[in-house]
């Protein structure tokens, strides 16, 4: 089979990043999913004052070990928000604490209420042994100021949010959203919402596109459906590049006939047509990998930099190659510090023998279930005619899918597979 390997077009496309160089300040109760672009280094420290972790009583430690005194007087009861002075203990005075609340300043250790043997008339009785330090944290304890919190590139997460907002940030700087420009190929795509007839379809990628671009980060923008003549494909191209507007063009259909052409087959199909728009708008670096689905994917970069990738117009193989290549192209623009996938895995054991051509690496669907703790994937049966990039079924039914390499062809029923879950686990079926 002609064509080069996944990892050839991500390493190709990776060297051809153009990465956001544009910063915005926002608030950082909306910056979930967004990439620092500036380190954080906290003024702060958390907590700022010396805290009780749990309710209970704070005492001198020593008080306990050396002098072993098992009756402490309770000279204070300290809320959290106490803001009056607080003195230093005295050798067998303790201070009633609750969760948060500041100790005395010779206070180093607090004792579990529900340990305490009595507490009544002000005095406080505690025969346990507790190590020095317990239930205490101490200033800095969990942030320390002028350390580095998060570095330039980190995406932010649900806990990240927390710990911005315990160092007191209300705003943060993130890089900006790529623009992702949208162009679906095809004289037979009707937007949904209209009536279709004769040999119309409706146009499903342009709608997914959009969702996964948001998903993936970015911000997408609809350039348009864009009739099967190359004069009118190479002007679009020339006209978005040219403005400069986009961070990256995604385009769908009009790439597999050509690639026939690359594996020495003698035919001309004046309806595929994407690659040689790129070719004469920009530069074609690569066109046709060897994947199922997605074997005619392309990428490119036109005449005033702007990057593209061609998918397969099958909405099944843009799905695949959306989250295998453009995902993690998107994940480089935003300078992001690492490059991770989407969704979890799982391992299982597969019910029956998986076979795929050599030289190709292939995706499976799979039904996965649960037996005795132990899961076992289902291959997903192929539509018919066969063709997996051509029916969306597999992936609605499936549970997630593995992917067999390039150098095997055959994994034997009972093997552990990888199995990346299409979306979320279900965790109760209702």
């Amino acid at each position: 089979m002609h064509g080069k390997t996944t990892q050839d077009l991500l390493d190709l496309s990776f060297e051809n990043v153009r990465k956001i160089g544009l910063s915005e300040k926002i608030l950082v109760e909306d910056s979930l999913d967004r990439v620092i672009s500036e380190d954080i280094v906290p003024v702060n420290n958390v907590p700022p004052f010396i805290r009780s972790a749990v309710d209970g009583f704070a005492l001198i430690h020593s008080d306990i070990s050396e002098k072993k005194l098992d009756r402490f007087k309770v000279v204070n009861q300290i809320t959290a928000g106490y803001s009056d002075e607080l003195r230093p203990l005295l050798t067998g005075e303790s201070v009633f604490v609750s969760t948060g609340a500041p100790v005395p300043p010779n206070a180093d250790t607090v004792v579990l209420i529900e340990d305490v043997d009595e507490y009544s008339d002000g005095q406080m009785r505690y025969s346990k042994k507790i190590e020095r330090g317990s239930y205490i944290s101490l200033i800095g304890d969990d942030i320390k100021a002028g350390e580095l919190l998060f570095q330039k590139g980190h995406k932010i997460r649900i806990c990240d949010i927390a710990a911005l907002s315990g160092i007191g940030l209300k705003y943060i700087q993130v890089y900006k959203k790529p623009l992702i420009g949208i162009l679906s190929g095809g004289n037979e795509l009707v937007s949904p919402g209209n009536d279709v007839h004769g040999g119309k379809i409706y146009d499903i990628n342009t709608t997914v596109l959009k969702s996964l671009i948001k998903d993936a980060g970015g911000i997408p923008d609809v350039i348009g459906v864009i009739e099967d003549e190359l004069n009118k494909l190479v002007d679009v191209l020339v006209k978005s590049d040219k403005s400069k507007k986009y961070d990256l063009i995604i385009s769908t259909g009009g790439t597999g006939a050509s690639f026939l052409v690359l594996e020495n087959k003698e035919i001309t199909n004046f309806y595929d047509l994407i690659p040689s728009a790129i070719e004469k708008t920009g530069k074609l670096l690569f066109h046709g990998v060897r994947l199922v689905p997605g074997k005619p994917t392309s990428f490119g970069i036109l005449n005033y930099g702007t990057p593209i990738f061609a998918l397969a117009g099958w909405p099944y193989s843009a799905i695949i190659t959306f989250d295998l290549f453009v995902r993690q192209y998107m994940q480089k623009m935003t300078n992001i510090n690492v490059t991770y996938q989407k969704y979890a895995s799982v391992v299982a054991k597969l019910t029956e023998d998986a076979l795929s051509e050599k030289g190709v690496r292939k995706y499976f669907q799979v039904k996965l279930v649960n037996k005795d703790d132990t899961l076992f994937a289902s291959v997903m049966p192929a539509p018919k005619p066969p063709s997996a990039a051509r029916s969306l079924s597999p992936m609605i039914k499936a549970s997630g899918s593995f992917v067999m390499d390039e150098d095997t062809t055959e994994i034997k029923a009972g093997s552990t597979v990888k199995v990346t879950l299409n979306d979320y686990e279900v965790i109760e079926q209702k």
